[in-house]
């Protein structure tokens, strides 16, 4: 809102003044980070499921229960984790409790009776489980039931233990650890949520309020680890991960006492809300994986496009006319190592270059992040009456992966296609600013017959062996092409023809 003030000395009007006193826009978050193609969970022996949800949309094709809500809750194209492929989307009606679901079964299995488990002959102690979730922007609410993880025991839905992820108090998650296993280790649950039988071991809340409609709008990590415990040892483990960061914790828990009939061998993911939504909203889960270690974020490339939630003013009419992007080493932000500096636009996304902003401390003089690194992300904006919005909280939102040198579109295959890029960007002077997704795989600064070495040395055009599928009647084992050292010289005589011109086009 713009006032206009009337200064006025005696008789004498003077020139009018205006005040500003709009309201400021409010803080963004970092909504998404642009992933790398191949996660590599396809080649990973310790991954059990993984499922991104952009294959069939057939989802009792591959879960042992899939309950659609009346079609409200499948895969849709319009909502990504990353802005490419599918997620599954969940529709709460106004009042509405039950949004539907999934259910994964996986080991040695009483319960598997449609026999869609995998690696059905182990039995699993210890499992970490991760799902991603976006809540609409302005999301109102805490949905109650998220995740869990099972050990059932009998063909009757029986459960020997259950690791609740679910809502806390407030807009937060907590850890809520069941047994249905007495002092005698016999399984004394008879059915499923068996309550009159399961022993509830203390509920643990997290603290992030990811549910507050100023956290809507955003991917968000939720990863669970449970490990059950030693025979007749209270030492079992739950944890909760947000976005790589500890929420809540316990290292005390008797599981199971003594059984082990059966390990750990299921996971849901649940839109269950016992008092029902207070309005029509929609969530979003995507990237679904169970493994036996660790698992952590989705693996981001070294130059990511880093995209923030949308403008949000109370001001009606007013709209952004900049923003700010900044990352730090570490998750409280005292190493900043990028900064986009003021982008006057009204944009949401920008890509992480040194063309687009400057790195510093710890990256000063690189020209892309570090590989295999967790790095914390925030964002602001300014509306068109030159109000800045606060800074967002520092969220570690962001883990680049580690690539083989060769392969620089990250798709885990280390081909032809590669080697276009290479040649494309062919710079043996060091002219450019090079970075590992145009050629520089050995990080000199340089794209010539060095990184050329490299891609020979790791070509490989099919992937890993669990991952890309041969088709019918290729020979799996491929030949290595060589690029001769005429060849090579021929790339770098084209780069230097290329300085040339550059230079004679611009004078230099």
């Amino acid at each position: 809102m713009r006032t206009v003030i009337w200064l006025h000395v005696g008789c004498l009007t003077i020139l009018p003044a205006l005040a500003t006193f709009a309201a400021p826009p409010g803080s963004p978050r970092i909504d998404d980070v642009q992933l790398l193609p191949y996660q590599g969970w396809e080649a990973d022996p310790d991954v059990i499921w993984y499922d991104d949800f952009d294959g069939s949309d057939d989802l009792l094709s591959r879960y042992l229960e899939y309950s659609s809500d009346g079609g409200d809750f499948r895969p849709v194209t319009y909502e990504a984790l990353g802005g490419v492929g599918k997620s599954l989307r969940g529709i709460f009606q106004r009042r509405e409790v039950s949004a539907g679901g999934i259910k994964k079964c996986f080991g040695r299995n009483p319960m598997d009776y449609r026999g869609l488990g995998v690696r059905n002959t182990e039995d699993f102690r210890e499992i970490y489980w991760r799902q991603y979730v976006k809540m609409q922007p302005g999301w109102i609410g805490n949905p109650a039931k998220l995740n869990r993880a099972i050990a059932f025991a009998g063909s009757n839905w029986s459960e020997a233990m259950i690791a609740h992820i679910w809502g806390g108090h407030s807009n937060n998650l907590c850890i809520d650890p069941a047994s249905g296993v007495n002092a005698n280790s016999q399984v004394v649950t008879t059915k499923y949520n068996d309550f009159a039988n399961l022993t509830w071991l203390g509920s643990r809340p997290g603290t992030s309020q990811i549910f507050d409609t100023d956290e809507s709008g955003r991917w968000i990590s939720i990863e669970g680890h449970v490990r059950l415990n030693t025979p007749g040892e209270s030492d079992g483990i739950f944890t909760l991960y947000i976005d790589e960061q500890v929420e809540a914790s316990r290292n005390d828990l008797n599981w199971v006492y003594s059984w082990d009939d059966y390990g750990i061998n299921a996971v849901f993911l649940e839109n269950y809300w016992n008092s029902g939504s207070p309005v029509t909203q929609e969530r979003y889960f995507d990237d679904f994986v169970i493994s036996t270690s660790y698992i952590g974020l989705a693996r981001s490339p070294y130059n990511p496009l880093v995209t923030k939630t949308g403008f949000r003013d109370s001001d009606p009419g007013d709209e952004q006319a900049a923003w700010q992007l900044q990352i730090a080493w570490n998750a409280d932000g005292t190493d900043l190592v990028w900064d986009s500096g003021i982008i006057e636009d009204s944009g949401n996304a920008v890509a992480v270059t040194a063309t687009n902003g400057s790195f510093q401390g710890s990256l000063a003089g690189k020209h892309e992040l570090a590989p295999g690194h967790l790095y914390a992300l925030r964002t602001r904006q300014r509306d068109s009456n030159d109000n800045w919005s606060a800074w967002s909280p520092w969220t570690t939102t962001l883990r680049t992966g580690t690539l083989t040198p060769g392969d620089g579109n990250g798709d885990g295959l280390i081909d032809e296609v590669d080697l276009g890029l290479w040649q494309q960007n062919a710079d043996p002077l060091g002219t450019e600013v090079n970075t590992f997704a145009m050629g520089d795989w050995n990080g000199d600064g340089l794209i010539n017959g060095s990184d050329l070495a490299l891609w020979q040395q790791n070509y490989d055009p099919i992937g890993p062996a669990a991952g890309i599928p041969v088709p019918p009647g290729t020979d799996a084992v491929s030949t290595v092409p060589e690029p001769s050292t005429g060849m090579m010289a021929i790339c770098v005589t084209l780069a230097v023809m290329m300085l040339r011109r550059r230079r004679a086009r611009t004078g230099h």
